[in-house]
């Protein structure tokens, strides 16, 4: 197989870029907007060669009109190297020392070509810019832009204009950051359009904070403002440009007045008396459950989602370690009294629970309130993230229950990293969505104190499986115990983010016959 090598710059068809396509002897790549195209065997065949690279000399350029070329003085034309000759317009890209290294032309039909080692190229006028003679250099898109900035200046910015176009715009900036933060001042002067505004979100996470200014022209470009409205047009929009931040950086004048109006904080009580004197279940949380094998972290997670969908609200469920069918008879049963999804035959049933069953079917399946995930074995990572955004942007939930996270994913349970990531990515979803999100975790079966934790110790933070994760990014938590041979489960609130309130919470008894959570308070000392 032969190797792909380069021949030379073109215009391309497909956003009329005048020099943006590379073209190669098998393909095209245009880094303007992107489009590849492969060549046929007979393409490849017939496609010109790239010319024989020889020593650079001097161009025979043509003598400077008067007035000079693009509105740009013969004097800065020729410090750049720009000069007309019958073939069309020729730039020489000059070495750090001055030395032209290649020659691209552009003739009357905007065609390009190279002439030279057009791989070793640096920016266009590079060769002017000296950290020891002006502080600021500005980055453009085309080779007229970077004379006319300047110019304008009087050079005290040097413009400097990148080889091929907005869109390769960041990954040749990184290639010569050491020789751009020689300066204190970075000007981004791409063009003035949706391209131009791409690369210059790309450049600034290049640069140090206060580095970097964004330089906003009245016309498309430094050099079409330059022959509209003249060089004070082009300095006036140099020394006015902003100093960019960062994406995430706001002042704090962006949020003036917002304190003194109530906020807008959506907050609802759940299920659980004695969790809301903790604190309600607020939007734009995760809440996470944690608790030993066989306590009932489901049957907590199912009793909290059939609450909210009595107060209106529209749940999202998934659970992982179930079919959605039978999702359908726990929550059924749960809301009916009656224990269902282990039961072959109804037979035993009254006529007054069968009622009871037939109203709590309508109002689970029927009330618009739930949706569920039926994940048909799939426990991919990315696929229940996906779901987990179709449930809230598009169907409208507000809260989304997961059961549970160490399941999702391969290998998971035992890769703390990755474990460590998915809560990262649902951290960021609910604060995309200001959903709530509550999982369940298991714990940590490595732990000292889990056979402890299993016959009935109290789980702490340092016991959650993938515990760093959790512990930093949920903002509440809840434990569960319960001692082998016994009824009662005990509640603890070990993180409370947004009232600070922990400790004990309640006790419950669960009903197996009627699929109940009973309430009791078993610690009259226990201070809220």
């Amino acid at each position: 197989m032969s190797e792909s090598r380069f021949l030379r710059h073109g215009p391309c068809d497909a956003c009329d870029s005048s020099d943006g396509l590379a073209i190669y002897t098998d393909h095209t790549h245009c880094f303007v907007c992107g489009k590849d195209t492969q060549f046929t065997d007979k393409q490849k065949k017939d496609s010109p060669r790239s010319p024989p690279v020889s020593p650079m000399t001097p161009v025979a350029f043509t003598a400077y009109k008067s007035e000079g070329l693009r509105g740009l003085p013969p004097r800065v034309l020729e410090q750049y190297g720009i000069g007309q000759t019958t073939k069309g317009v020729a730039f020489d890209y000059r070495d750090r020392s001055g030395k032209v290294i290649a020659r691209k032309w552009r003739d009357d039909q905007k065609r390009i070509s190279w002439q030279g080692n057009a791989k070793e190229v640096v920016g266009f006028g590079w060769h002017l810019a000296n950290p020891e003679r002006q502080d600021a250099v500005a980055i453009t898109e085309g080779e007229f832009d970077a004379p006319s900035i300047y110019a304008a200046t009087n050079s005290k910015v040097v413009g400097v204009s990148v080889p091929n176009g907005a869109q390769s715009a960041a990954n040749w900036v990184k290639k010569h950051l050491d020789q751009f933060n020689q300066f204190k001042v970075v000007y981004i002067a791409t063009d003035n359009d949706e391209p131009g505004d791409a690369a210059a979100k790309e450049l600034i996470t290049l640069f140090e904070p206060g580095q970097v200014r964004r330089v906003v022209f009245s016309r498309k470009d430094a050099n079409e403002t330059l022959t509209e409205l003249g060089s004070q047009a082009v300095k006036e929009a140099v020394y006015a440009a902003k100093e960019l931040r960062p994406d995430g950086i706001r002042p704090a004048s962006a949020y003036a007045g917002i304190a003194t109006k109530p906020r807008e904080c959506r907050a609802t009580n759940c299920a659980f008396t004695y969790w809301n004197k903790k604190t309600p279940f607020y939007a734009n949380q995760l809440i996470v459950l944690i608790a030993g094998s066989g306590v009932g972290k489901s049957t907590f997670a199912r009793a909290l989602a059939l609450h909210d969908m009595s107060r209106g609200i529209k749940v999202g469920w998934i659970g992982l370690e179930e079919t959605a069918e039978e999702a359908v008879f726990r929550f059924v049963g749960a809301q009916a009294g009656v224990q269902l999804h282990a039961r072959q035959s109804y037979s035993g049933l009254t006529n007054e629970q069968l009622e009871e069953v037939a109203q709590a079917d309508k109002f689970v399946t029927g009330s618009g309130n739930l949706e569920l995930f039926d994940h048909f074995g799939s426990l991919d990572e990315q696929v229940i993230l996906n779901r987990m955004s179709y449930m809230v942007r598009s169907l409208g939930c507000q809260h989304i229950y997961l059961d549970h996270l160490t399941i999702v994913g391969s290998g998971l349970a035992q890769d703390t990293r990755q474990l460590d990531a998915l809560v990262t990515k649902i951290r960021s979803f609910i604060a995309a969505t200001n959903c709530t999100v509550f999982a369940i975790s298991h714990l940590n079966r490595n732990s000292s104190q889990f056979k402890n934790m299993e016959d009935g110790g109290v789980p702490e933070l340092h016991d959650i499986r993938g515990s760093h994760s959790i512990c930093q990014l949920a903002d509440t938590i809840w434990s569960l115990s319960r001692r082998r041979g016994t009824d009662l489960t005990h509640s603890y609130c070990l993180k409370n983010r947004m009232l600070g309130r922990q400790g004990y919470s309640g006790s419950f008894r669960f009903d197996e016959e009627t699929q109940s959570l009973e309430q009791k308070w078993q610690d009259p000392d226990a201070q809220f």
